[in-house]
């Protein structure tokens, strides 16, 4: 049980008994967030059985310690870390500044996976996302740190952790909850469709919508573009450090190709005032705020636009999906040289955007 109490001297003391430790904890912080912030995470902690290393010692664990939320912090100071992966680490974190890097084994990740189904009921792609990213740091630190870290146990689980067990099922259901699935959007973009969507796009927002659609970028990858990075004359878009932390080169057809040059004769005075950005919905602030921002209002805008369309349940990033599915039918290019075109690590997500039409398929039949 943990009580604060303000001190005559200035600061708050915050008291923490529980029969896993030792003798009852006294620690002084200087403001009341701190000090409850503090309090709880003990206490959840605690209540798992886990008692941090540094209090068995009977000492308050200093701001030296190796928790994981220090090796977090660590890895994403010290590397190229995606935009992605930073947003799932610091959603976690908090979660994980009393964990000490001892405490790492197959039970305390097998016990993680388990709490986020049975206690957060996340969705299964949501778990492995929070899985990679924390596995990404884990192996960052064998490598720079073998004397914090022996081993990633988040490497031990075993393929489909995410998925919901039975055995999870029954314990949600103790609680009026239902386990999670996963829901792979497979909506296609049929050509009366494309022809509706054109026909109500203009101007910047046509030529961005043609941009995504023949080369399979991401949103964010395309509203970031800069004169620099596109090279009509090798008919290629230079990425710097896309969703997955890596550079790469993304062909573009002839179609696209001479879109984006007429864009930057007819446009040249507006990119030159914009710094060189190829479009104007983004201010050049690459702070992860700015860039959720803008993504959101571009989804919006799009959305609204599909909708006056008459094109219902689609979504922008749907686009992403329609241009990975023409390269399969429309290529003989193999998976890993489409992987390099839409920036996939995973050769197996890859394959969930190539849902190809039925009606394609049965041309191939006899």
């Amino acid at each position: 049980m943990a009580s604060i109490k303000t001190l005559r001297s200035g600061g708050f003391q915050l008291c923490v008994k529980n029969k896993l430790l030792p003798k009852p904890l006294w620690a002084t912080f200087d403001t009341y967030d701190q000090a409850k912030h503090y309090g709880d995470q003990l206490e959840r902690l605690l209540g798992q059985g886990i008692v941090p290393a540094a209090l068995l010692e009977h000492e308050l664990p200093k701001r030296t310690a190796w928790t994981i939320g220090r090796c977090i912090v660590e890895y994403v100071r010290n590397n190229p870390v995606p935009v992605s992966d930073v947003k799932v680490l610091d959603a976690i974190r908090p979660d994980f500044e009393l964990v000490s890097t001892g405490n790492l084994n197959y039970d305390w990740a097998d016990g993680w996976i388990r709490s986020m189904k049975r206690v957060a009921n996340l969705a299964p792609s949501t778990i492995r996302h929070r899985h990679g990213a924390l596995a990404r740091c884990f192996d960052w630190m064998l490598r720079k740190h073998p004397d914090i870290m022996a081993q990633n146990p988040l490497r031990l689980l075993k393929r489909g952790f995410s998925t919901y067990t039975e055995e999870d099922e029954e314990v949600l259901a103790r609680s009026g909850k239902k386990p999670k699935y996963d829901v792979e959007r497979d909506r296609r973009l049929d050509p009366d469709e494309e022809a509706d969507i054109l026909e109500i796009l203009e101007g910047d927002e046509r030529t961005f919508f043609i941009l995504a659609l023949e080369t399979a970028m991401r949103m964010r990858e395309c509203y970031t573009l800069d004169v620099t990075q596109v090279n009509i004359e090798k008919r290629t878009i230079y990425l710097r450090r896309s969703k997955n932390g890596e550079n790469r080169q993304v062909p573009l057809s002839t179609v696209v190709c001479a879109l984006l040059a007429e864009h930057m004769s007819t446009q040249s005075k507006a990119i030159n005032a914009r710094e060189g950005r190829l479009f104007p919905f983004w201010n050049g602030d690459t702070s992860v705020r700015e860039l959720d921002r803008t993504s959101t209002d571009l989804s919006r805008v799009f959305g609204d636009s599909f909708r006056r369309a008459g094109v219902e349940g689609f979504h922008f990033h749907d686009l992403r999906h329609e241009a990975t599915c023409r390269l399969y039918e429309r290529t003989k290019l193999s998976d890993v040289q489409i992987a390099k075109i839409t920036g996939h690590r995973d050769i197996r997500m890859l394959r969930r955007y190539a849902s190809l039409r039925g009606s394609d398929l049965a041309e191939h039949l006899w």
